[in-house]
This record gives C-alpha cells, structure tokens and sequence, in this order.
C-alpha cells in the first residue's frame, strides 16, 4: 500500500492498495502529506509526522479489516453495445469488457474500455462469441472460450487482441468463470459436451490441465482478483441450480461454506477470503448480492436492476464493476452498476 506524497498537481491524500496484480484506490489520508514515515502493511498500516503544509506530528492508522463500511450500488457509465455473458476483466477505474452474446442465436466481437465514469470502443476481438470468461487486467487480460463451446484464447495488451494457445477442453462459461493474471490464470468449470468440473492453468502460453472441481458445473462465478493458486467457484449449474462454493488453494478444491442463495450467471469480484457475489437466475432474476468474509456469506446492499449474465470487474471486493447482462425485460442491456465499500482512516495522536 502506498499512500500521501507529492504528485504532478501537488502533494496528496491519495491511497492506493495492491493485491499483488493490481493498484486500486482507496480511502484517502485525512489530509495532504508528504515526506512521512510509514510502516505495517496492507492490513494495518501507520503514516508518521510528514509535512502537512509545515512538520506535522500528525499519526494515522490504517485498519483495512476493522473499519469497512456499508456498501452500495450506484449508477455507472451505459454501454456502447448492450450484450450479456461477455468476457470481462480489470477493475472498477479500467475495465474491459469484451465479446458478448447479442441475442440467442448472435454474437459481436466488439469490445470497451471503461475508466472508471464512461465506457468507449476499442479494438475488436478476432473471434465473436458470447459465454466467454476473462481475467487480466485493462492493459493486460485474457478471453477465453465461449459459446460452441470454445478452446480459442485471446490476450489483449491494452490496444490489440492477439491469439494464443487453446483450452484443452472446448467450454462455454458464463463470464465469470476464469481468474488471475494474464501469466498465471485459472479457467474454472463450464459446458462442454456437459458440465464439467475441469480445471486448467495458464502460463502466459499453454494451458495445462489440473484437479477439477468436485462438483461439475458451469454459469459458476468466481473473483477478479483471486489468483491461480487461491481462488472460489461460487454456485451454477450441476445442471440443478446450486449454492455450493468451493476454495482452490493451487492444487485441490474444497467445498466450504454455501452462499444463501443459489444462482447461475451472476457476477463476482474479489479474492478468495473476500469477495462479492451478485445478480443472477434463481431461476427468477435476482438483484440479491451476498458478501464473503472468508467463513460466512452475507446478504448486503442489492443490485438496482435483476439480471443475469453480468460482465464483472473488481481486483477487491470493496470497489467493483457489473456490465450489461439479460434483465428479465429485455434480451440485454447496456446498464452498468458499481459497487463501492469505503475503508475508513482514523487519527490516533497528533
């Protein structure tokens, strides 16, 4: 975690924390600062004297656990192109949003880049599918599978999708069912001739097969910011709707505890020892969102629109992005929602 400084405009209250494949913004100092000590980590942290204008004896500690706060929805910036099961990637401040299911039977291989308030068209994937998954972030991300079902894998450099090595197993997701970085992702469950519990890594070239699931399903979601030896499976299709959540530690799955609700073709962001879950088909729509702490699952603030097939985006599960996807109204949307969980900062001494 880095936090104050002086930046190109001046000095600042900036705090930015990294999950070890991303930097993401969080709650800011209090006020200005540079030139402070720091030390501690990501979890609880201390921000020492520093220069606030003139030399502060200013002390702030930062408690990233013990100081979460309620979080909510609110609206996003809309699409350019509605479309649902897309594969999707990066954070909520720059995301990507790739090929998408258009209708039932029709796919685009167009793609957007979001920044955080407005989504705008960048290049155009090579092969149009919907069903696809994606991890990754906006400069450097994966889309692989789809509907077929799919082996193909593309990598995309922040301007230009280009092919690389296929799936062993053909499969069609449901956009969420892939994690981690574009040199050491995860490709988690799906349909191919059925539903399969296969588990694949990727090294930046070859996929590699490695222990499936313990119970095949696909339309499951997982976290954007879970990584190829610590990640979830949350809920799908066995075929049955299902609840089960299982936790990948790099070699073996284990099931641990269900989420409240089962659901397939819902999002989720996050890591394995905290993440969101939200939206979905229950087999009704759902706006209902669930939080997990690493032990328990908890029912928090819902979506504005029920929906399944949400493209999601999130490296932690305090600031996330859901795109597009199929309301119960409508074949698709163009509506984008984002989720925002403030940490709090508190002054111990000054």
């Amino acid at each position: 975690m880095v936090f104050g400084g002086q930046a190109p405009g001046g000095d600042t209250a900036n705090t930015e924390d990294w999950n070890g494949s991303a930097w993401t913004e969080v709650a800011n100092l209090a006020q200005t600062n540079k030139e402070q000590g720091g030390m501690g980590n990501r979890v609880a942290a201390l921000s020492v004297g520093g220069w606030i204008g003139s030399v502060g004896a200013v002390v702030y500690e930062w408690d990233w656990t013990a100081t979460l706060g309620t979080g909510a929805w609110a609206s996003g910036g809309t699409l350019n192109n509605t479309g649902r099961f897309a594969a999707t990637f990066g954070t909520q401040t720059a995301s990507l949003i790739g090929s998408r299911r258009t209708s039932p039977s029709a796919s685009s291989n167009t793609s957007e880049e979001y920044d955080g308030s407005s989504w705008t068209e960048g290049s155009d994937q090579n092969t149009a599918r919907g069903y696809g998954a994606g991890f990754g972030t906006q400069t450097a991300g994966v889309a692989v599978g789809g509907s077929g079902p799919d082996d193909e894998c593309e990598e995309y450099d922040g301007t230009n999708w280009t092919e690389s090595g296929d799936l062993n197993t053909a499969r069609y997701f449901g956009s969420n069912g892939a994690t981690g970085t574009q040199t050491a992702g995860l490709a988690i469950g799906g349909n191919s001739t059925g539903k399969t519990g296969e588990t694949e890594t990727y090294d930046g070239s070859t996929w590699s097969e490695t222990h499936d699931l313990n119970t095949s399903r696909s339309h499951n979601a997982s976290g954007g910011g879970g990584s190829q030896t610590a990640a979830l499976s949350i809920g799908g299709s066995s075929p049955s709707i299902v609840a089960i959540v299982e936790s990948w530690d790099g070699s073996s799955w284990t099931e641990i505890t269900d989420c409240n609700t089962a659901r397939i073709g819902h999002g989720g962001f996050g890591t394995q020892t905290s993440a969101l879950t939200y939206g979905g088909e229950t087999p009704s729509m759902t706006t209902n969102t669930e939080e997990w702490d690493g032990t328990t699952w908890t029912e928090v603030a819902n979506l504005a629109t029920a929906r399944q097939g949400l493209g999601s985006s999130g490296a932690t599960a305090q600031l996330g992005v859901a795109a597009g996807g199929n309301p119960a109204s409508a074949n698709s949307t163009d509506a984008t929602e984002e989720w925002t969980q403030a940490q709090n900062i508190k002054v111990i001494a000054d």
